[in-house]
């Protein structure tokens, strides 16, 4: 048995009962609209159902991902061509207008719930066709003038909020310039969650949010890591003691790191990812801060440190980090069954005379073997950021 058109009678009213090519739109009455309208709606509820059951009724995903690709792409052939019928008839009569209106609204929701249950299987990188690219960015730009009262001249630092604002105004205002459905869907979720964090009650609850919001959606301009850095950098330096400085640094990466961030997306698909460029530059600023405040506490041993050519002796490869950090790193590897030896002293006997830290060039191994059973938070901290970028490293470049 052949499965049934779903979208049979919302196809009929967008090209031909709605279509002034083929009717005559001025002897529709006022009941007739109304009744379109309320059929309408029915219709939208009973589509998202059928839709729901075609997809859990499949079990291959390559089925499912044509099935939705072509609800979505029938969708908006139709949203065009509705559109393209309400500007052929130019102004008309009140109830015309309106159940042209209301049909292209419930369109809209169709596509968005789609869009929303399931974009994973839609075609991203694809170029959406002009009128639905119209159309998203003119509610957009409706969205964006309530968020001017509702958001943005309620947070008084108007870097942040210039920012964000302008990122959407030259999507909005870009009329020429293609999209893929990818850039739309990222813009049109941001919006959605400015109108969330716009409910928030007081300034800083209000500045607090966007923050998270814009990690969370890799808002990965190089503006807004400009300013976040720089915010943090602003902060720090209100501090005059190094230690000062880290431990405000420290509790700044810290605050960073509890944020989230949603896989699979981002701002600038050819720009890195947010939390790569500014824990690179948390873990700078952290090494940076380190050797200063050792250099302040300890200066006349690190500077009676005399220069020897070793003409005789290993050749030491110097490694970027500190010996406790150094110390962490072997300690955890014999820990997990990497590095094989009959005990982790023997390990750091072997090694330590191999290596030099970012501010000592002779490392004892017993000091090293103690300072393991001893650790501070924050280099754990260092040692996790610096894992995690040689992580994604190797997945972006090997």
């Amino acid at each position: 048995m052949q499965r049934k058109y779903t979208l049979e009678w919302l196809d009929f009213v967008v090209t031909v009962t709605l279509n002034p090519t083929k009717t005559d739109l001025t002897t529709i009455t006022v009941n007739q609209t109304s009744s379109i309208i309320t059929m309408a709606e029915d219709e939208k509820d009973r589509i998202q159902n059928e839709l729901k059951i075609q997809i859990y009724a499949l079990q291959n995903q390559s089925e499912i991902e044509l099935l939705v690709r072509r609800y979505h792409s029938d969708l908006v052939i139709l949203l065009d061509q509705l559109y393209a019928n309400h500007v052929a008839i130019g102004p008309c009569e009140i109830h015309l207008d309106k159940v042209f209106k209301s049909a292209m609204d419930y369109l809209k929701e169709l596509i968005s719930f789609i869009e929303d249950r399931y974009g994973k299987f839609l075609g991203l990188d694809e170029r959406i066709p002009f009128t639905y690219l119209h159309l998203c960015r003119e509610e957009i730009r409706k969205q964006l003038e309530s968020l001017k009262v509702k958001l943005f001249r309620r947070i008084s630092d108007k870097t942040l909020t210039g920012i964000v604002f302008d990122t959407l105004q030259d999507f909005v205002n870009g009329e020429r310039r293609p999209a893929t459905l990818r850039e739309v869907l990222y813009k049109k979720d941001l919006v959605k969650g400015l109108e969330e964090i716009s409910l928030l009650k007081s300034e800083p609850q209000l500045y607090k949010a966007l923050n998270e919001l814009l990690i969370y959606r890799n808002f990965n301009k190089k503006k807004y890591l400009n300013y976040y850095t720089g915010k943090i950098a602003g902060k720090i330096n209100t501090y005059v003691a190094a230690k000062d400085k880290l431990d405000q640094l420290l509790l700044s990466f810290k605050e960073f790191n509890q944020m989230h961030k949603k896989p699979g997306v981002r701002l600038n698909a050819h720009c890195a990812d947010i939390k790569k460029v500014i824990g690179n530059w948390f873990a700078c600023e952290i090494s940076y801060l380190q050797t200063k405040y050792q250099w302040d506490v300890n200066p006349l041993e690190q500077s009676a440190l005399p220069f020897k050519p070793m003409p005789n002796k290993t050749i030491k490869t110097s490694i970027n980090l500190t010996v406790d950090q150094i110390g962490l790193i072997i300690k955890a590897l014999f820990d997990i069954g990497i590095l094989i030896s009959k005990s982790l002293s023997h390990v750091f006997k072997l090694v330590t005379p191999l290596l030099s830290s970012s501010h000592q060039k002779e490392i004892s191994w017993d000091s090293m073997r103690r300072k393991g059973y001893n650790l501070e938070q924050r280099d754990k901290e260092v040692v996790i950021n610096m894992l995690e970028n040689m992580i994604t490293h190797i997945k972006e470049n090997y």
